[in-house]
């Protein structure tokens, strides 16, 4: 079949782009939050220590960090910092974990800050991004604010467990943005680099946050490291469902830029299956696009290509695995409601739209 006719067999697999083997599309949002509810004061303490952080006397900063406080959106990585505490001691949570809930969030939004200017995108949360709005040198300089605005908060909290462990994590956040930009364009990216690059820039925030909220409420050495790992394979299955989403995902039910990992060649797992598992015939035309940059353009095409070839579902079983094994960590844990309520997390992470 020439070049044309592929691509017109490509096109035509367009309309029927689905996640098969996985739940149907809910209002997540909503379905998280009320997971959440029987933590609700304790974030809501968590969005009071945000605005007190990052109080500014400037109208114009504050006007700034209003906007991108929004972009957290779940407020999923305080939240398993309250949670992981109460399941280990319920009487333990109180005020310390709702600072540190609020400096793992200042970090996860900084770099979503920083992210959006790295990947062009236009829209987070339903709002522009706002480099978007207000330019690339205030972005990155407001992103700088809030990462100084959480480690001046965790170096002022007595034990200086947060101000040591979470500095470390940014840095391996750092390395993992890098490690993904040095690697744009490699298309015979390995899996095993892939899986670092998503440990270091999704799963250690995840891993972090379960840590802290366990070491803070004084837990065993055997169950921080058991929350430590459920969050370590909740944020890897996290970030693979998001590269999924980024792939076939509807940007208004998503609420961000879609597309940004074909634009600027980013390999993620459907794409690494894909090009080392589909038929020559029906890589070589996805290769050749990738190459010529041209993966913006030609998205529906590769697209329709990788989910008719199985890579979605394979990605997708992966993550279903690795919360599985999350789940499993669990055991470790003694049962609590909070304990069920993490459990629940995970299985909402594979059903989530956005």
């Amino acid at each position: 079949m020439g070049e044309s006719g592929r691509a017109v067999r490509l096109e035509q697999h367009d309309t029927a782009v689905s996640l098969s083997q996985t739940p149907q599309p809910i209002d997540d949002r909503a379905a998280l939050q009320a997971l959440l509810e029987t933590v609700r004061p304790d974030l809501d303490a968590v969005q009071a220590a945000l605005a007190d952080i990052t109080s500014s006397q400037a109208p114009y900063v504050q006007r700034l960090v209003q906007h991108v406080r929004g972009f957290g959106g779940k407020r999923l990585r305080p939240a398993l910092v309250i949670l992981s505490g109460r399941a280990v001691d319920d009487a333990a949570v109180g005020e310390v974990h709702a600072r540190v809930g609020a400096v793992v969030e200042l970090i996860h939004t900084a770099t979503l800050v920083h992210d959006d200017i790295l990947d062009g995108a236009l829209i987070r949360r339903m709002r522009p991004t706002l480099h978007s709005l207000e330019g690339t040198e205030i972005s990155v300089l407001l992103g700088d604010f809030l990462l100084a605005s959480a480690y001046a908060e965790a170096a002022s909290l007595e034990d200086r467990l947060a101000s040591r462990y979470l500095s470390k994590i940014t840095r391996l956040v750092c390395q993992g943005e890098m490690l993904q930009i040095h690697n744009r364009g490699n298309l015979d990216l390995e899996l095993d680099a892939y899986l670092e690059i998503i440990e270091k820039k999704t799963a250690v925030l995840y891993a972090a946050s379960c840590e802290v909220g366990a070491r803070y409420a004084g837990g065993s050495d055997e169950v921080v490291q058991a929350l430590h790992d459920y969050g370590m394979h909740l944020g890897i299955a996290f970030q693979i469902v998001d590269d999924v989403l980024d792939l076939t995902g509807d940007e208004e039910v998503v609420g961000k830029s879609l597309g940004t990992d074909l634009e600027r060649c980013k390999l993620t797992l459907p794409l690494i299956h894909f090009l080392r598992s589909a038929p020559a015939a029906d890589v070589a035309p996805v290769r050749r696009a990738l190459e010529a940059g041209r993966g913006a353009e030609e998205a529906g095409a590769i697209r329709a290509a990788v989910v008719a070839s199985g890579s979605v579902d394979h990605a997708m079983a992966e993550a279903r695995r690795r919360l599985s094994e999350a789940e499993q960590l669990l055991d470790a844990v003694p049962p609590s409601p909070a304990r069920e309520t993490l459990a629940a997390v995970a299985r909402y992470v594979l059903s989530r739209r956005r």
